[in-house]
């Protein structure tokens, strides 16, 4: 095949993963070969790095020339974004959002006409755009340090129990390298007092569901969170410190993926670890759309549709 899609990755590692999925769908739907463009979002990026080494996909790096690096490559992709409204064969497909920066699964890339080297950005988070393929989709995210990660000493405990993951994220709106504001430090707490609440509701009706389940938590930041879920009743997934953070991440997945059944926030990581569960007889709660005041989804179809909602 000549040619190409060439995916612009960014932001965290669940995003990436999204984007990736989708490229790769639409690689095979329009008959194309996907490249990776793993270095021009992450150029002196400080908040977020490429991740998808841990993971043994399939699909080529793209060699510089398919890259718009420095501000050379900046200015060149900005001044191409513009031309390519008047072209016919499209260099571009960026996903579309409306004026509230509201996304949705979109197969308009099927009618379209495209150059031969087709460039794509967005974060595509649905499923709907690789579930003709997510048997593939499932190899192309194994892990790479799978023989290590189960030696690890929580991989039995989550395996040997009727376990349930749950992940609390803290600091949503104010973790960025940026000067903070009580406002992002208010948004955050909300946000973080929000998902406890929801946990434990969802914690509740698990356990009618449920014989005897075993509770496993996942956070960025465990401080404060043992008052909610003592140690007694939940098992707290700290991994060590000391090996490489791509490792970690890989291996907080690789865990979050072997749970029974999940509670699910509304997090691209934590989507990710619930979708790759192979237990065809999980049970999952999500939020609703509206459950938090200051979060908002910005994927209409982000959520499974077999996914219970509180």
């Amino acid at each position: 095949m000549s040619d190409k899609v060439i995916l612009r990755l960014s932001n965290g590692m669940g995003n990436q993963m999204f984007m990736y999925a989708a490229a790769y769908a639409i690689s095979k739907l329009l008959n194309r070969e996907l490249f990776i463009d793993e270095e021009t979002a992450f150029s002196g990026n400080k908040i977020s790095k490429y991740g998808l080494n841990a993971l043994n996909f399939t699909s080529k790096i793209a060699p510089k020339n398919l890259k718009f690096l420095n501000l050379n490559g900046y200015l060149k992709r900005k001044l191409t974004i513009k031309i390519d409204k008047f072209r016919k064969n499209k260099s571009f497909y960026i996903e579309y959002k409306d004026k509230n920066k509201i996304t949705f699964y979109d197969d308009s890339f099927l009618k379209k006409n495209f150059a031969k080297n087709l460039f794509l950005e967005g974060h595509f988070e649905s499923e709907k755009y690789f579930h003709k393929f997510q048997d593939e989709i499932r190899n192309e995210f194994s892990f790479k340090h799978k023989d290590t990660f189960l030696n690890n000493p929580y991989y039995k405990l989550i395996k040997e129990s009727n376990s349930v993951a749950i992940c609390i994220r803290q600091h949503r709106f104010s973790e960025r390298f940026r000067t903070l504001n009580s406002d992002d430090l208010s948004k955050s707490k909300t946000f973080t007092n929000e998902q406890i609440n929801y946990v434990k509701k969802s914690v509740d009706i698990i356990k009618t569901k449920i014989t005897n389940p075993k509770f496993f938590l996942w956070s960025n930041d465990y401080n404060n969170l043992i008052n909610h879920f003592p140690e007694n009743k939940f098992t707290m997934i700290m991994n060590d410190e000391h090996i490489s953070q791509d490792k970690k991440i890989g291996l907080d997945l690789f865990l979050l993926s072997q749970a029974k059944n999940h509670i699910v926030i509304p997090s691209a990581f934590n989507w990710w670890g619930c979708w790759l569960s192979t237990n065809d007889e999980k049970i999952v709660y999500r939020p609703s759309n509206n459950y938090f005041s200051n979060f908002k989804i910005h994927n209409k179809n982000f959520w499974p549709e077999e996914w219970k909602v509180l």
